[in-house]
């Protein structure tokens, strides 16, 4: 059972849905391999999945700890250790991606001074849109709790809430009863 206060957690309703058929994945901010670990463990035969992270620390551990498990042979992932906002644009050439994920804010056990910007991540959105599959998501975990989190989730939520409706549902999830700002969830799905 999940915890429906936890957005990493709630959103996994949702990756486990598309990667029943998923045949690309992104994950934006893959910091220590967590959340591609958890896309790579459900992922379909042929899956491809990238793996983008500004600081080599990330790009290594990601590596480390996906090595260190025993994954299908036939799911294939890239590493590219650059901002998400030019990978997005440059090094990712598919433009069906059934999934995108970003986890906002800093690496967990890493420079705390080095955080994801509101300026590189509607950058990387943007690149983004275009690339995604009829019906895909992309999912995007903010940290209001610090003011440079707070800056990024204001600017994230004012940017995405102008998307066309008629292009994308945009939905916003957020626990209402817990305290220090506790992260928030959003969901771009193309329509």
């Amino acid at each position: 059972m999940i915890n429906i206060n936890n957005a990493v957690q709630f959103q996994h309703l949702i990756w486990d849905r598309i990667m029943k058929s998923a045949s690309v994945v992104v994950d934006a901010t893959c910091g220590n391999g967590h959340d591609l670990l958890y896309l790579a463990e459900r992922a379909q035969p042929e899956c491809h999945l990238y793996g983008i992270d500004i600081q080599e620390q990330a790009i290594s551990a990601s590596r480390e700890l996906l090595a260190s498990k025993k994954l299908q042979s036939n799911v294939t992932i890239t590493f590219l250790h650059n901002s998400h906002d030019i990978a997005l644009h440059q090094a990712i050439k598919e433009n069906t991606i059934d999934l995108i994920i970003f986890n906002l804010g800093y690496l967990p056990g890493g420079d705390h001074s080095i955080v994801t910007q509101p300026k590189n991540t509607i950058e990387a959105l943007n690149n983004a849109f275009p690339k995604l599959a009829k019906d895909g998501i992309i999912t995007i975990v903010a940290y209001p709790g610090t003011p440079e989190g707070m800056e990024e989730k204001e600017a994230l939520h004012t940017h995405i809430s102008q998307l066309d409706q008629a292009k994308y549902n945009v939905c916003h999830w957020q626990p209402i009863n817990q305290a220090n700002n506790p992260p928030e969830l959003y969901l771009i799905q193309k329509r």
